[in-house]
């Protein structure tokens, strides 16, 4: 059962998104953005954050359940809309076959940071950019004049982050307009901290979040101004 619902279509729900999917329509939404396991097991260095690992974030197994997952959630879709999934050079192998299978893929945009990761500082370039894949199922325009493929976003201050890998709002709320008209809806079955949650709403369209994890799904609740209980 959703926790909520308001006019503008706000859903959260807490649980597996294999088990909530399901139960939503087909065809009722009109752009998926997500940012699941990339299967590097990753450890934030956060000593403020709850949790600093990603639940299912190992190998083949992340893999396999965005496999899963883009499964179903790719009946949800309507005909000729847009997909959006973060990723990285580690992970790209992987997951840009699993987005194949069920999508167009268009490109992969790359979100340049205004930041380096630490990593082997003397034995490696500094890591400064994601990629975001960009899919179609069938076919449809973007929104606006044509932009470049390079995105310049601030990441999201260490010290300001909910999720262990918080993307920030404005480049979430730039893909979603770029994708989607007012009202729209977008699904979100990784939602974590509820990020793509607020660019929704920032955009004016609706939103549909699923979380397993407890401690984000809360996060989420409390940042979107859902009520405190859960479903």
């Amino acid at each position: 059962m959703p926790a909520t619902s308001h006019p503008l279509t706000t859903a959260l729900y807490l649980g597996n998104a294999l088990d909530i999917l399901p139960t939503l329509k087909d065809d009722s939404v009109d752009l998926i953005c997500t940012d699941p396991p990339y299967g590097i097991d990753y450890r934030s260095r956060s000593h403020s954050l709850p949790l600093t690992k990603i639940m299912g974030d190992k190998g083949k197994e992340a893999h396999e359940l965005l496999d899963n997952v883009l499964s179903l959630a790719s009946k949800k879709l309507k005909p000729d809309r847009h997909l959006y999934i973060f990723t990285n050079w580690q992970a790209f192998e992987g997951m840009a076959p699993v987005v194949k299978k069920y999508f167009k893929l268009k490109g992969a945009l790359a979100w340049i940071k205004n930041n380096r990761t630490r990593g082997d500082l003397k034995g490696n370039y500094g890591y400064q950019y994601e990629m975001v894949l960009y899919a179609h199922k069938g076919r449809r325009w973007l929104f606006g004049k044509r932009d470049s493929d390079i995105l310049h976003f601030d990441k999201v201050p260490t010290q300001a982050m909910q999720h262990p890998t918080e993307k920030p709002v404005k480049l979430l709320q730039y893909l979603i307009e770029k994708s989607t008209q007012p009202g729209e809806i977008i699904l979100d079955p990784f939602m974590g901290s509820g990020s793509t949650g607020e660019a929704a709403s920032q955009a004016g369209r609706g939103f549909i979040g699923i979380e397993m994890e407890p401690a984000w799904f809360a996060v989420a609740k409390k940042r979107l101004g859902e009520p405190s209980e859960q479903s």
